[in-house]
């Protein structure tokens, strides 16, 4: 049950936005990836040109989510109004059909695991991405997530690149499927 498509909703919610810990999706939220996503793209480092563009990015998330998702429109989205809001703008949609700021976002997520700037997501970066957000006890466990995740073309390549990243973030969101590798994108899941 790890894996169904309402599973990983709450999980985006629970692991990629929920930051303040609050109770609730809101601005504020949002305020707090721009800076921690500055700090990880930056390897530590901050630099106030790399902060604005995240800012403005994840200004631009919260108030599309906020428009999508914030039904009673009190500043606040729960986790149902965000899985409705998805379900309406991304299940059985491709990457490029996607809200422009969403496909920013998932832009800018990918620089923020591809560490070494390679244009690849590798093994160790994977690993890094995957234990920073959730516990586990074995590495065996992602290793194998890795694994499945990727296909053939990107165990050639060495990793995962852009384009495959944002085809398999577009997949995780709009894919019902529970068997499509793109579950694993963000390592092994647990049920919420």
């Amino acid at each position: 049950m790890a894996y169904t498509w309402e599973n990983r909703i709450k999980f985006i919610v629970r692991y990629m936005y929920y930051i303040d810990n609050n109770g609730y999706l809101d601005k504020n939220d949002f305020e707090c990836l721009a800076v921690k996503n500055t700090v990880i793209e930056l390897a530590g480092g901050w630099t106030k040109d790399k902060y604005e563009t995240n800012h403005k990015i994840m200004t631009n998330l919260w108030n599309e989510i906020a428009e999508l998702a914030d039904f009673n429109k009190d500043g606040e989205v729960t986790v149902d109004e965000f899985k409705d809001a998805v379900k309406n703008v991304c299940v059985g949609k491709k990457y490029e059909e996607f809200p422009q700021s969403m496909k920013m976002f998932i832009s800018e997520k990918f620089k923020t695991i591809d560490v070494n700037g390679d244009g690849s997501v590798g093994l160790d970066e994977f690993r890094v991405d995957v234990v920073n957000r959730q516990a586990y006890t074995s590495i065996e466990v992602v290793d194998e997530a890795f694994n499945k995740l990727c296909n053939d073309a990107d165990k050639k390549a060495g990793g995962i690149s852009l384009s495959r990243y944002q085809e398999l973030y577009a997949d995780f969101l709009s894919s019902t499927d529970d068997s499509n590798p793109a579950v694993f994108l963000f390592g092994p899941l647990s049920e919420l």
